[in-house]
């Protein structure tokens, strides 16, 4: 688990860096196409502004015209100057520029004649019927057609939208534009929000009642907008600007929707890009939402962000791959060097056995050469005893050797081994137990333990004397194997009970502990002594 840390973190953290630099590409390029856009965004509003402002100049000079001998009232003349301005070829965007008389309700009847007597019309001030003391009839409004036409003679002091703009413009004697409004002029099917704006042509005396302050200001030359034909003739001017724009009164809301121009893009650059600008016009302000068209062009390219992180991610991924071979290379060798040292180790341990074996060896046949001869009543007697017992030790061995192969029987096992210490008939040896057999590493570790065992009771014991015994029982029990290595006789073995281990006690602790994974325990006691060995059933067979 461990090794896979430092190959991950180097994966991790290559990744993250590869994926921040394409993200910076792409961010750098993105940004390019939003400052372009920007620039487009300015554009369009400086085109509205120039627009609006055009429109004001063109309001200004009518009043400056009408101001001069009052010629402006007469209908002719009126018509002549709006004619010379030349709306419909060079303005696109205002309906007309009319003229609405600021009257007394009293002095009705007499602009009605004038309507009549200018236009041709007998409908006088509409509406009939006003709550306030003061009326503003359009009494001129050119260049006549169907739409302005229905136009003449409507009191716009009547309606409260446009009364506060009136008031306004009464009041600063400046431009002053209107909230959305439904045009009176709006008679076809294709209708659009408008506004209109007002310029008084005399400015209001302080002091005087709202009545007397509209009146004194002679009336209004003011002028009628389509929003939509406005914002559409301003940005359609010069080179075509791939924006979508939502024009607004004052704040961004439904109702105060005065035009939506174009179609936005459908991707998330609607949405990344939009900005929003303010404009401040004859006392009011619109908000201006603006967005890339769907004709924006995008001259940058995803692709090179896509091809960087796609090769940075490949260039992380091969850098981890290397450094977990290296890794591995490096735990293979670290391994190798262990290996090398367990062997050299496992060297060392099989010559001292060796050596111990061979010490072991040469005791086993002079214990035997004695113990034969004790009994041996001449030297054919000796001789014939003794070959037998050595035949025994080459039987043991090779049982072990075989081991290495196949399974092997523990009683056969320790036949073989108590064979070749005490003799073939094994006087005084007690073997008691199942069939239980074990693999090649049990047998070749049971093996070596019951031969020193065996050898240490040969050497140490009463059972090659004659005058002691030694039985040796083994069965399941739960999920180990159970020996008992009981030796019993007239010797006190508390005195044999070793003060620090020897090489044979640690060969058999680790045979049973390391080899087996076992426990063995030993017992001293004054007539005997008891080894009891116990190692998990795992090993065995059946």
């Amino acid at each position: 688990m461990r090794k896979h840390l430092v190959p991950a973190a180097i994966l991790v953290v290559s990744c993250a860096f590869a994926l921040a630099l394409a993200a910076l590409v792409w961010r750098s390029s993105t940004e390019s196409d939003r400052l372009r856009f920007e620039s487009f965004a300015d554009d369009a509003v400086g085109r509205i502004e120039s627009r609006l402002d055009l429109h004001v100049s063109l309001l200004e000079s009518t009043r400056a015209y009408m101001g001069v001998a009052n010629a402006g009232r007469d209908r002719d003349s009126f018509a002549a100057f709006i004619g010379e301005l030349d709306l419909d070829g060079r303005y696109d965007g205002i309906q007309g520029i009319g003229f609405a008389d600021a009257i007394a309700v009293a002095q009705t009847g007499e602009t009605a004649s004038t309507i009549a007597a200018s236009y041709g019309l007998d409908r006088g001030v509409w509406p009939t019927e006003t709550d306030q003391t003061v009326r503003t009839p359009i009494l001129l409004l050119e260049p006549q057609d169907r739409r302005n036409f229905a136009a003449i003679g409507f009191d716009m002091f009547s309606d409260a939208t446009r009364r506060d703009a009136m008031r306004r413009a009464a009041r600063t004697s400046r431009p002053s534009a209107t909230a959305p409004v439904q045009l009176v002029q709006e008679i076809d099917e294709n209708r659009q929000t408008g506004f209109l704006v007002y310029l008084p042509l005399r400015e209001a005396e302080d002091g005087t009642d709202e009545g007397d302050a509209i009146r004194r200001t002679g009336g209004f030359v003011y002028a009628p907008f389509r929003a939509g034909d406005l914002v559409s003739a301003a940005l359609a001017a010069g080179r075509d600007l791939p924006v979508h724009a939502k024009v607004y009164d004052t704040e961004v809301a439904p109702d105060r929707l005065l035009v939506a121009y174009g179609q936005a893009r459908s991707s998330s650059l609607a949405t990344d890009f939009a900005t929003v600008r303010e404009v401040d016009f004859a006392g009011r302000r619109w908000v201006i939402e603006l967005a890339p068209g769907t004709a924006f062009p995008r001259t940058a390219s995803d692709l090179p962000a896509l091809l960087l992180a796609l090769v940075g991610v490949a260039l992380s991924v091969l850098m981890a791959l290397l450094v977990l071979s290296q890794t591995r290379r490096a735990e293979a060798v670290a391994a190798l060097a262990d290996s090398n040292a367990r062997s050299l180790d496992q060297k060392d341990l099989l010559l001292r056995e060796m050596n111990h074996r061979i010490k072991n060896s040469i005791t086993r046949i002079l214990a035997i050469a004695r113990q034969t001869a004790r009994y041996s009543a001449d030297l054919d007697a000796f001789m014939a005893s003794f070959s037998a017992r050595l035949a025994a030790m080459t039987t043991s061995q090779e049982l072990l050797t075989e081991s290495d192969r196949k399974l092997a029987r523990i009683g056969d096992l320790l036949a073989a081994e108590l064979g070749q210490v005490f003799g073939e008939d094994m006087r005084n040896c007690a073997l008691a137990g199942p069939t239980i057999e074990v693999d090649a590493t049990a047998a070749q570790s049971l093996g070596l333990t019951f031969h020193e065992l065996a050898t240490n009771a040969l050497k140490y014991g009463s059972v090659a004397d004659g005058d002691g015994s030694l039985r040796v029982e083994w069965w399941r029990e739960g999920d180990e194997v159970a020996i008992d290595w009981i030796e019993q006789g007239a010797k006190d073995f508390t005195a044999f009970e070793p003060a620090r281990k020897g090489f044979g006690t640690r060969l058999i602790n680790m045979n049973i502990e390391r080899e087996l994974g076992g426990r063995i325990g030993r017992e001293f006691g004054a007539r005997g002594l008891t080894v009891r060995l116990r190692f998990p059933a795992m090993r065995i067979h059946g």
